[in-house]
């Protein structure tokens, strides 16, 4: 049940290698460490945005790839400089906005571009995570040629984040990759962008076979990650469809769950 030789193990960060702190702990930061020096690629493939999760890997001497936005972006986390990105076409970007609010009434929506995040202002009443944005009027204003879009946020006051996320799929889901990474909303990326297509990206880059590669995650964005690694794996806090979905459950985020991946990577590749 588990990969003979593992070079690449792709992880979600929040709920996952982080704590309920949000912070790495000591005994993940050492095991990160130990990869590291033995060659074993550690990635992180997160939804939070490059401005939010450069600073974080930076600050933990995450080198190599970092992948945000749920797959639309992927930068040198040592250089900041851009490696990957694929965001909405402006036009088909207003386009799905547009359907959406005018097919679910209510709906409030937010845009994650290259730039910042823009919010409307009931946005942040449903969802009062304190981020840093911009408030608009209307999200399809944040929308510029200039500063692509590389994820679309929807919240209702009247659904949940599992109903919203059927609502969506059934108006546009041949036009978008729709999940959630919490239980407040969803999330929107353009057609064919999601952590699976991120971590086979990753595998060609890094010249490993999809198949010597892991995944580890605990929501359902990180599920396409997990059906396209060599080796599914979920932390035990894991959301109960990542859970089905995982070959291997590892203890939780707060008992460094990836810390035990990545020991039981190195003791198969024969390093101590």
């Amino acid at each position: 049940m588990f990969v003979d030789l593992v070079q690449l193990i792709c992880t979600d960060l929040d709920g996952t290698l982080l704590d309920s702190r949000g912070d790495l702990s000591p005994g993940s930061l050492e095991a990160v460490e130990a990869a590291r020096r033995s060659g074993l690629a550690v990635v992180c493939v997160t939804g939070r945005p490059v401005r939010d999760a450069l600073p974080f890997t930076r600050r933990y001497g995450l080198t190599g790839p970092l992948v945000c936005s749920n797959g639309a972006v992927v930068v040198d986390a040592e250089t900041g400089s851009a490696l990957l990105n694929r965001g909405f076409d402006p036009a088909e970007c207003s386009s799905v906005v547009s359907a959406l609010q005018g097919a679910i009434p209510g709906l409030v929506m937010g845009v994650e571009s290259n730039s910042g995040l823009y919010l409307e202002k009931e946005f942040a009443d449903l969802v009062p995570y304190g981020w840093l944005h911009e408030p608009v009027r209307a999200a399809r204003a944040a929308i510029h040629p200039d500063d692509p879009v590389v994820k679309l946020l929807a919240v209702h006051a009247g659904l949940t984040a599992e109903a919203l996320e059927r609502a969506v799929v059934d108006l546009a889901g041949d036009r978008l990759e729709v999940t959630r990474s919490t239980g407040r909303f969803v999330e929107l990326s353009t057609r064919g962008v999601d952590k699976g297509q991120a971590l086979r990206w990753l595998a060609g880059h890094l010249s490993v076979p999809v198949a010597r590669t892991a995944a580890v995650g605990d929501m359902p964005n990180d599920l396409p990650m997990l059906r396209a690694a060599g080796l599914a794996a979920a932390v035990a806090n894991a959301h109960p469809q990542v859970r089905e979905a995982a070959r291997l459950v590892l203890p939780s985020n707060d008992e460094d769950g990836v810390a035990a991946l990545i020991h039981r990577s190195l003791r198969r590749a024969g390093t101590p």
